[in-house]
């Protein structure tokens, strides 16, 4: 009896030891050299530039059209905090103009429509 409970157990760590990892979203890989979060079955990649930010949305790995997407950027950083908005840049990018230094938390919050707003955080 033990020695079938053992080879059971093994045998289930063994599938979920191999398990691939796949994503009902799509690939979360940066496409951008950024970084990326899943909010509500989105993709957000935040991209650091010297002009500012970027950010991309991608849904099930698909780009989303940025054109009737509003929203803003906020910085906490040095115990100081700046907001700037989003605006889109075509296709799936909008950017904002503000900079993230080293070490800063950034909320984007967007939002489409009649939908209701979207917060993603990033850590830098």
């Amino acid at each position: 009896m033990k020695t079938s409970f053992f080879k059971i157990v093994l045998i289930a760590f063994a599938f979920l030891a191999f398990n691939g990892t796949v994503s009902a979203h799509g690939d979360t890989e940066p496409q951008h050299g950024g970084i990326v979060k899943v909010e509500h079955e989105m993709i957000f990649e935040l991209v650091r530039q010297e002009s500012g930010v970027s950010i991309y949305l991608r849904d099930h790995g698909k780009p989303y059209p940025t054109d009737k997407v509003t929203g803003n950027v906020i910085v906490l950083a040095g115990g100081k905090k700046s907001d700037s908005k989003l605006t889109p840049a075509g296709g799936n990018k909008m950017t904002a103009d503000v900079k993230i230094p080293d070490g800063a938390k950034v909320l984007v919050k967007v939002k489409e429509g009649n939908h209701h707003s979207v917060t993603v955080r990033f850590i830098f």
